[in-house]
């Protein structure tokens, strides 16, 4: 038989007498089905319950496809019989807040701009709704926002119905529901009507806020992330705090520090070209001293040079006529890169085996250009000692 689920018709319960019916293993850990339970399993999007049974605590709550709730342990099951259960009431209200701001900001998007709910995920910190929509702004949220949180802040009644297959169609549900046989009907009045079998406030206003916090584009919808309740004050604290204190660290009102940002980026872009046009000077005036005339082949390893500038002085120095070069560096990232004229001859990949053997790590590349990463400064020592032989050999500059 199948549990009773008392949730059904009382949210708020926490406490009650428990008669443990069943004792099974699930997934490596003890698990109890009870006669009749308030405790919430996984489904619908929205997360378990959690609690305590007995002494015992109440890791995870599941439903199997025969109706049985079972109620995961993490250590010795309490015998059958009857024992004292407790739910965790701070999770339970915040999964309430969450489920029913999720029907408020759904049936939100539908009214004001026809957008359906495709999905929804109510998690432990995040909540989420895909919605079938391209494009979203700002001020467009703000009236979703805004239609929604009226309803919240009007406090309304959150009624319940339970109808057959037939009945269901005295209602205009806002999706068809996802279940036959005995189907609950969760109405906010004037707002929303959908079938589930979630928890929920006896309110609206106990929802208290609704917040949505970003958004990203998924399959051709745009994914909502948003806090209700204590979530939503929360985040509002320390957003307001990292904002506030941002601002005051540069002596400037909280409005003004996006602008100050952008500026700032701007500033360091510009700063950040001109420094690589330096190195590539400098690099390429070094590149031309190693070489010399008549050039030669460069092996040259330093202790610090950052694997990108490893990459352009050794293109430097073939640049500047060298036959040959291994070039390598120490920190911040240990590389080895190895290079020849593009006329000249051998294949550099032949030596790739054997450089990541010292070397430790992963690399590859062309027939005239090849590069390695190394697992520390000392494996990239080693490389580069090894190619500084190797590569003159190959290429037939002795």
């Amino acid at each position: 038989m199948s549990s009773e689920r008392l949730y059904y018709d009382d949210s708020y319960t926490t406490r009650f007498a428990a008669k443990v019916v069943a004792i099974e293993e699930r997934d490596g850990r003890p698990a109890l089905e009870l006669e009749s339970t308030y405790f919430y399993p996984e489904s619908g999007g929205q997360q378990a319950d959690r609690g305590t049974l007995a002494d015992a605590a109440v890791v995870d709550v599941q439903a199997g496809d025969d109706g049985r709730v079972w109620h995961v342990v993490e250590a010795a099951p309490p015998p059958k019989g009857t024992h004292q259960a407790a739910i965790d009431w701070p999770r339970r209200f915040d999964a309430m807040q969450q489920h029913t701001g999720q029907h408020i900001l759904s049936a939100a998007f539908e009214r004001v701009l026809d957008a359906p709910t495709q999905s929804s995920t109510l998690g432990d910190e995040r909540s989420v709704i895909e919605v079938a929509l391209g494009e979203m702004s700002w001020r467009t949220l703000e009236r979703i926002e805004a239609a929604a949180n009226q309803v919240v802040w009007e406090d309304r009644p959150i009624e319940r119905h339970w109808v057959d297959e037939e009945g269901v169609k005295r209602f205009k549900l806002r999706k068809p529901p996802a279940v036959s046989g005995r189907i609950r009907i969760v109405e906010i009045p004037e707002w929303d009507l959908s079938a589930c079998g979630g928890t929920h406030t006896r309110r609206t206003g106990e929802v208290g806020s609704i917040k949505v916090v970003r958004w990203e584009r998924v399959r051709g919808n745009l994914r909502f992330e948003f806090l209700c309740g204590g979530r939503a004050l929360r985040d509002h604290a320390w957003r307001t705090e990292a904002l506030l204190e941002a601002a005051k660290r540069r002596t400037l009102q909280d409005r003004e520090l996006i602008a100050h940002l952008e500026r700032a980026a701007g500033e360091r872009d510009t700063l950040r070209r001109r420094v690589q046009e330096l190195t590539s000077g400098l690099l390429a005036a070094e590149a031309r001293e190693k070489v010399g005339d008549p050039p030669r082949g460069v092996a040259d390893f330093s202790a610090e040079r950052a694997r990108e500038d490893v990459r352009r002085f050794a293109l430097q120095c073939l640049e500047a006529g060298a036959p040959w070069v291994v070039i390598g560096a120490a920190l911040p990232e240990p590389a080895v890169v190895i290079g020849r004229a593009k006329k000249g001859q051998g294949d550099l990949r032949g030596l790739v085996p054997e450089l990541l053997a010292h070397a430790e790590g992963k690399g590859g590349g062309a027939p005239d250009f090849v590069q390695a990463g190394a697992a520390n400064p000392s494996a990239a020592r080693a490389a580069f000692d090894w190619a500084a032989l190797a590569v003159p050999k190959l290429v037939g500059d002795r």
